[in-house]
């Protein structure tokens, strides 16, 4: 499994060659109009940016770590024009389309059928070689399979850093982020009770930017006490938001959490 250059993508080789991306938020131009932006439409740019990926890296699977509609609760009008031929024009180009349902994601099978497979919600295992990759959105807890796993994979965060230039002036920059913690504390967090046999090793965890260029997200060198993290597994503190490593898209490495909220 590797990460794309210069794209919120990753790509696992085995056992099938896959193309994995979280928060694409198709339709969600609809919801800038509601209250008065006027934005041309950018969710049929985005699925020609994920079928060029796809014809770039020759995957032959498609895996949508969530939120792959926008509106939430129910259906914009775009979706429920839109997405069925969207996610046909993809589905033409590779042998399986998998979704694991995020939040936004309720409803998503009246319109898509049986066009994609619909993994649980609280995700699913890979193996790429030797390791084991859990898959998951990030809005609800993963399934204690997950736990075996040698990495975890989520999305929901939309993970940005927000840097403060001499003028004053500030950006915001999507990033990856790559937590670690005791593998017997997420073990028993999902159990809800004390193990008998107690899993020795550390375990990963990767948050995947949002494939959505437009939307914003969790500014981490910025949060207050983690109160705006997003998701249970990032508000338990299983996981040191300061301690998380912080990658650029490019592959820079920003260093710690820690290292950058005086920039904020």
């Amino acid at each position: 499994m590797f990460k794309i250059p210069e794209v919120p993508a990753l790509l696992v080789e085995r056992p099938i060659k896959s193309l994995i991306v979280s928060d694409v938020h198709v339709g969600f131009e609809e919801e800038l109009h509601e209250v008065g932006f006027r934005v041309p439409s950018q969710s049929w740019r985005l699925i020609e940016e994920i079928k060029q990926l796809i014809e770039k890296t020759g995957a032959k699977k498609l895996i949508i770590l969530g939120d792959l509609k926008h509106k939430v609760p129910g259906t914009s009008k775009i979706e429920w024009r839109y997405l069925s031929s969207m996610v046909g024009e993809i589905r033409r180009m590779v042998e399986e389309i998998i979704l694991v349902p995020g939040n936004h994601d309720a409803g998503i099978g009246k319109i898509l059928g049986d066009s994609v497979t619909y993994a649980p919600s609280r995700g699913f295992i890979i193996e790429d070689g030797e390791h084991k990759v859990g898959l998951f959105h990030g809005h609800t807890w993963p399934s204690i399979s997950l736990s075996n796993a040698d990495v975890l994979v989520m999305g929901h965060m939309h993970p940005v850093v927000r840097l403060r230039a001499e003028l004053g002036y500030t950006i915001r920059k999507r990033v990856w982020l790559n937590l670690e913690t005791e593998r017997a504390l997420l073990v028993r967090r999902l159990r809800r009770q004390q193990c008998s046999k107690v899993p020795k090793g550390r375990l990963s965890l990767l948050v995947m930017p949002s494939f959505n260029d437009f939307l914003s997200g969790v500014a981490v060198n910025a949060v207050s006490e983690g109160r705006e993290l997003l998701g249970p597994v990032m508000k338990s503190g299983l996981f040191d938001l300061s301690k998380a490593e912080v990658y650029m898209l490019d592959g820079t490495h920003l260093g710690r959490v820690s290292d950058l909220r005086e920039f904020a």
